[in-house]
């Protein structure tokens, strides 16, 4: 049974109910530029469709947090995951104007990223248990393994043709993260404890002997969903080169997450809503053709500022322990956050439609 449940439902449905409003304004403030597209002439812009094989890096980290307590900034535990880096590879599609600095029109993009399963750096874990202090009581460190990721975005827009050599597109997009990571083979620095807890009077430094374990230790499921809006601008500087810079931000984030510690028999499931969600970058295009493009793309996105609920599950054996077997609300102080650097190269295959 999981305590405080009702008070959870309510939380719930108000944070249903606020993304609701949210994505019915920013579906609202598309819909003009979607009547003038159905309205258009079709002399207006010709339509084209291209396909993307893309390949490319992120450099980075996630983070799993918990908080001392609700509305305080101040760490218990954080659990940083590395992204050092993470190999992808995948495909994309777009519609919309074959020329946006000749006409405007309707577009829409999807693409769809899969990354390697490889080790892709560390898994840090820190933990600060003293009750009135901020010092550092606990440390530990494993290889940390990708075993699958996947990043998918879906927009739908309108650009504008601003000059011969300038176009706009104004966009809602969403985006879909999976990361799913396992750590093994590594160590654990800890300061001495009792049943009461961290033993009073104790430092933590980097000298404390490490305890070295091996195998399997933690496994890290992280799922994000973001509604954004953005705004992106594309020049043209020659028929050869052109380039494009892109911006968003949406408060409309929701993570899910599920952390399972193997020597604790342990499993902690998060739910958060909201947060700050930022996401920019450019690219540089070369156009040897009228059917070929070839990019290299750089692009930062940040989330920080997630809060909610941790839901714990004891996966040990009854009667050993009093909670072996159950499933509670352990606090409502999770966090999450999201940092990464993406680097791409794309090849664009155009093909023109009516």
């Amino acid at each position: 049974m999981i305590i405080g449940g009702e008070k959870k439902y309510s939380h719930t449905m108000s944070t249903i109910k606020k993304i609701g409003a949210l994505v019915i304004l920013t579906l609202l403030s598309l819909s003009p530029a979607v009547a003038e597209t159905a309205s258009a002439e079709p002399a207006s812009g010709r339509y084209g469709f291209s396909f993307s094989p893309l390949i490319g890096i992120l450099y980075g980290h996630a983070e799993e947090i918990v908080y001392r307590s609700r509305g305080r900034p101040e760490y218990i535990s954080e659990l940083r995951w590395d992204l050092k880096p993470l190999i992808y590879t995948g495909l994309a599609a777009d519609y919309g104007p074959r020329d946006p600095f000749q006409g405007h029109g309707f577009s829409a993009a999807f693409s769809a990223k899969f990354g390697l399963p490889l080790q892709t750096g560390y898994q840090e874990n820190r933990d600060w248990l003293y009750p009135d202090s901020n010092g550092l009581t606990n440390y530990s460190r494993h290889d940390a393994h990708s075993q699958n990721t996947l990043l998918a975005d879906f927009s739908l827009g309108y650009s504008w043709r601003l000059s011969s050599f300038l176009s706009l597109r104004a966009y809602g997009e969403l985006s879909f993260m999976h990361f799913n990571w396992l750590s093994y083979d590594g160590y654990l620095q800890y300061l001495e404890s009792n049943q009461a807890g961290i033993i009073p009077g104790q430092v933590w430094n980097s000298n404390i002997p490490k305890v070295y374990s091996y195998g399997p230790a933690v496994q890290y499921v992280q799922n994000w969903f973001i509604l954004s809006p953005g705004l992106s601008l594309k020049a043209r500087f020659t028929e050869l080169f052109s380039a494009e810079a892109n911006f968003r931000y949406s408060p409309l984030v929701f993570c899910k997450n599920r952390d399972e510690h193997f020597y604790r028999s342990v499993t902690f499931s998060d739910e958060m809503f909201f947060g700050h969600f930022y996401d920019g970058g450019g690219r540089f295009i070369v156009s040897p053709s009228e059917n070929l493009e070839l990019s290299l793309s750089a692009a930062f996105r940040y989330i920080y500022g997630m809060r909610g609920d941790i839901t714990v599950k004891n996966n040990g054996v009854a009667g050993y322990d009093f909670f072996a077997g159950r499933e509670y609300l352990a606090s409502n102080d999770a966090g999450a956050g999201y940092s990464a650097l993406d680097i791409g190269l794309t090849v664009k295959l155009l093909i023109p439609s009516r």
